[in-house]
């Protein structure tokens, strides 16, 4: 029992010891992965027209505004208040359809995708539009509609929405002329 125990911490050991060996190696290979990943998509950003820059950035940020937090309430323990932040019900679709568009129309863009954006954009703003007029099933339902609060997030969410919708129509409206002119 003794040997097998010192065995087993004598093998432990010398595990940790080829792991940390392996350390400088591995922050190498990642150094090295992370700058031709950087570099591939710098070179493809450049690639782009402006309102394609402008459009990616919008598309990203109703990504980071869907994954955040829209809402806010406090709950009152015996002798303390705890504060507690919502996402809405329904943010799986926010967050899906912010995904698929960041990554459709970030990286492709092809006939089938301009249509899937604006239909899933209009889908988010008429979900958003039927939360606003009834919080209590679209965002949340078990807590008292008025004491929550409705956090910034929420709002730069429906602004970051609003400008990828129109950054969107200026891309493709755009994308259109320079592929016309250019047969």
């Amino acid at each position: 029992m003794t040997v097998s125990l010192f065995h087993l911490i004598q093998e432990t050991f010398l595990f940790c010891k080829e792991t940390i060996k392996l350390i400088p190696d591995l922050i190498k290979v990642w150094w090295y992965l992370g700058q031709k990943i950087f570099l591939s998509l710098y070179r493809y950003w450049n690639t782009k027209l402006l309102y394609d820059k402008i459009f990616f950035v919008f598309l990203f940020l109703q990504l980071l505004f869907s994954v955040l937090p829209w809402f806010h309430y406090e709950i009152s323990f015996f002798e303390g208040k705890e504060s507690v932040s919502l996402s809405p019900k329904l943010n799986s679709i926010f967050i899906l359809i912010s995904l698929l568009n960041f990554f459709f129309l970030g990286f492709w863009k092809s006939t089938w995708t301009r249509i899937w954006f604006f239909a899933t954009e209009m889908i988010c703003l008429i979900i958003v539009l039927w939360g606003y007029l009834d919080p209590k099933r679209t965002y949340y339902d078990f807590v008292n509609a008025k004491e929550v609060e409705t956090q910034i997030t929420y709002y730069l969410f429906l602004i970051s929405l609003g400008f990828s919708f129109v950054f969107g129509y200026l891309s493709f409206k755009k994308e259109d002329e320079v592929f016309l002119q250019n047969p």
